[in-house]
């Protein structure tokens, strides 16, 4: 009787909480790799070997367009990378953002793309264990998807303009100003999902 409760008690949290299955392919493989590259280079950067960080982050970046493309070309996409790749994402995105925000470079990012950076994430942080409880995989939103490559473009004018190129300084206003609508909007966005999955579980 006492195995019976037992197995009755498994089976219900195994079905109420539904954990992402251990599954370390390719693209998943890819994406660990960025995620524990991506704060060397940033240090790299802050140290101010700006070539090759730059090298760095174009080589990242084209890890996560692989890690995409390999996983729905393979058919591969799992449950683990769907939290991976955004993870990563945002670690690379951070990880050079900051170390240009603290390091001594004549162009630096916007404060207010940081100060709406760290809000946007802070509310993902809070917000994904009442989705997750009410039984949904966070995923990103069109909005914070935007915004995230948004970042990555705003991460090469930002090397681009320490590294003297006149056109990525023209054009790093105008790109602060859409990364700065975009994360607002994200923000927003994951605000509501985030109280909705609160209320739905209270």
């Amino acid at each position: 009787m006492f195995l019976q409760f037992k197995k009755s008690i498994s089976k219900d949290f195994k079905i109420r909480y539904k954990f992402p299955m251990v599954n370390f392919n390719l693209p998943n493989l890819l994406s660990v790799l960025r995620l524990l590259i991506s704060p060397l280079a940033g240090f790299v950067l802050f140290k101010g070997y700006l070539l090759v960080a730059t090298f760095l982050y174009l080589a990242l970046a084209l890890s996560d367009f692989l890690d995409g493309f390999i996983a729905r070309k393979t058919q591969n996409q799992t449950p683990l990378g769907a939290i991976l790749d955004p993870l990563a994402d945002k670690f690379l995105v951070f990880s050079y953002i900051l170390a240009l925000w603290l390091g001594e470079f004549k162009y630096q990012p916007d404060t207010l793309v940081i100060i709406l950076l760290l809000l946007k994430e802070l509310v993902v942080v809070v917000g994904f264990f009442p989705l997750w409880a009410a039984g949904k995989t966070p995923r990103p939103n069109l909005a914070g998807k935007v915004s995230t490559a948004l970042l990555f473009i705003y991460g090469v004018v930002l090397l681009l303009c320490n590294l003297g190129l006149q056109v990525a300084i023209f054009f790093k206003p105008y790109l602060e100003v859409l990364i700065n609508g975009t994360l607002l909007l994200a923000l927003l966005l994951y605000l509501r999902a985030g109280v909705r999955a609160f209320l739905k579980i209270s």
